[in-house]
């Protein structure tokens, strides 16, 4: 074939021992799959290297989570840029925020259910409705009724405490979703092309509302730590739009 700049994609995978993986994206075509001792630079290097010798190209954009060995071995032996894998970022924000989110409404779906339950199972005595008179003895109808009302009061405060964490983690999940939506050098609605600060700034706003959520729900500052670590992608993000946007250009420029 004619010698072509491709991108690839790669990993490391542990199912059944540790492999390292590469992949050129448009014709998911596998450059290499291999057992492996180590996930260093210098082993990345010396199983790549004769896999891409065999093959009339040059990568000039490496796609991967941020494990340091590919991050060193892409910028010391490949020389080709690399591209934060938005699955990595948003994955972060799930562990950081939506798990523990989702405990909360499995908690909050318990208490529903659990005071729902108690107000059911308070009955007020037959005498506080009026179908029979009155007894001699003693009166519990007040007390009943009022153990009622502050069952239906639980229940009620259970219930909007269910909505309202339910909403909050749709609320979370939504801003996840928008960053994927960001991380493009095209707007997908308008057709229109987007520019890296832009798109920086966008992919930020979502995490700000993030964190700002996570402190609302009074999470853990472990989970406020993970939110920091997607957040120190978001420049490498830009990094890759303007990437993009140049490697267009150039083509474009050819064309005449």
């Amino acid at each position: 074939m004619p010698r072509k700049d491709i991108s690839r994609t790669q990993d490391e995978t542990c199912t059944g021992g540790l492999c390292v993986v590469g992949i050129e994206p448009v014709s998911n075509f596998i450059i290499l799959e291999q057992l492996a001792q180590a996930r260093d630079q210098t082993t990345w290097n010396d199983l790549m290297a004769p896999a891409l010798a065999a093959l009339h190209c040059e990568v000039m954009q490496s796609t991967s989570d941020e494990g340091s060995g590919i991050l060193a071995y892409v910028a010391h032996h490949l020389g080709a840029h690399h591209s934060p894998d938005v699955f990595h970022v948003q994955h972060e924000l799930v562990k950081a925020v939506s798990g523990p989110l989702a405990t909360k409404q499995r908690a909050a779906i318990k208490a529903a259910t659990e005071t729902q339950q108690r107000c059911e199972q308070v009955q007020v005595p037959q005498q506080e409705t009026g179908d029979e008179p009155p007894s001699h003895g003693p009166v519990h109808a007040p007390t009943a009724r009022a153990r009622l009302e502050q069952a239906a009061l639980d229940a009620q405060a259970a219930s909007q405490e269910l909505e309202r964490i339910s909403a909050q983690r749709e609320q979370v999940a939504q801003r996840i979703r928008d960053i994927g939506q960001a991380y493009h050098v095209v707007d997908l609605a308008r057709g229109v092309r987007r520019n890296g600060p832009l798109i920086a700034a966008d992919i930020q706003a979502q995490m700000d509302q993030v964190r700002a959520m996570a402190q609302h729900e009074g999470l853990s500052q472990r989970c406020l730590d993970r939110i920091d670590k997607a957040e120190r992608v978001v420049p490498k993000m830009q990094a890759t739009i303007a990437f993009v946007s140049d490697d267009v250009g150039q083509q474009v420029r050819q064309l005449d």
